[in-house]
């Protein structure tokens, strides 16, 4: 591999190399650009389908209002299942104790992977 040169960087040129060399046949032609684009174009939008969509227009007032929202509602979820194995099984404390760390734990776990899509989405705008 060429030093400073990332792999999908290669492998990028390579197949870009591939598609103007399809068979023998050179792809300058204005035809032949033209299908070029149109493939560019279909990529182009089955990535943004698969994007998940941010407004970039969210203030950090926002931004923290989800992050409360997803933390709380995954602690106070815990704790009513925790309290409900409590009735059922007559375990008072412990059930709803370890309901509310299952539901803190979920909680930290939805505002990291939230961050994450958050920090994708403005790294590559």
């Amino acid at each position: 591999m060429r030093r400073g040169v990332s792999s999908a960087r290669l492998m990028g040129d390579h197949l870009m190399s591939r598609l103007l060399c399809l068979n023998g046949k050179n792809l300058s032609s204005h035809k032949d650009n033209d299908e070029l684009e149109a493939l560019g174009k279909k990529v182009k939008a089955a990535q943004d389908a698969h994007s998940p969509e941010i407004d970039e227009d969210a203030s950090g007032w926002a931004l923290g209002i989800r992050y409360a929202s997803d933390f709380s509602a995954a602690v106070i979820a815990g704790a009513l299942v925790g309290l409900g194995f409590d009735k059922l099984v007559h375990t008072m404390p412990w059930g709803m104790l370890v309901g509310i760390t299952l539901g803190f734990t979920a909680g930290v776990r939805n505002i990291i992977r939230t961050a994450k899509e958050l920090s994708v989405d403005v790294d590559e705008s």
